[in-house]
């Protein structure tokens, strides 16, 4: 692996002011992958957008790990719903521009 797409857990832990025991939680619960050299634990420059939404999460809303699994878990399940909801409407959609309307004819009692 290329040491450019590689950062520090130290590095990255004093940028985003966490500690490195939140990513080694983070790694044992399979959220983010710790890569270990001879120099030390790096984390793939990849994965940061992730541990943003993590750090918030976290940090910011008070989420435990537990949480974070939870969210990770529905977030995919979520989009795809929301997905097939879409494509649903505009299957409905198509069927009601495509259906012939029915005529009425007001004077035919007349």
């Amino acid at each position: 692996m290329n040491n450019e797409n590689l950062i520090s857990i130290q590095e990255f832990c004093q940028i985003y002011e966490v500690e490195i025991i939140f990513l080694d939680q983070l790694s044992e619960s399979g959220l983010i992958e710790i890569v270990q050299f001879d120099q030390g634990s790096f984390i793939i420059r990849d994965q940061i957008p992730e541990l943003e939404k993590y750090i918030v999460f976290h940090k910011d809303l008070d989420i435990n790990l537990a949480g974070i699994e939870v969210i990770q878990y529905l977030l995919p399940k979520m989009e795809a719903q929301e997905k097939e909801i879409r494509e649903l409407k505009s299957i409905i959609q198509f069927y009601k521009n495509w259906a012939p309307r029915p005529h009425i004819d007001w004077n035919e009692n007349e």
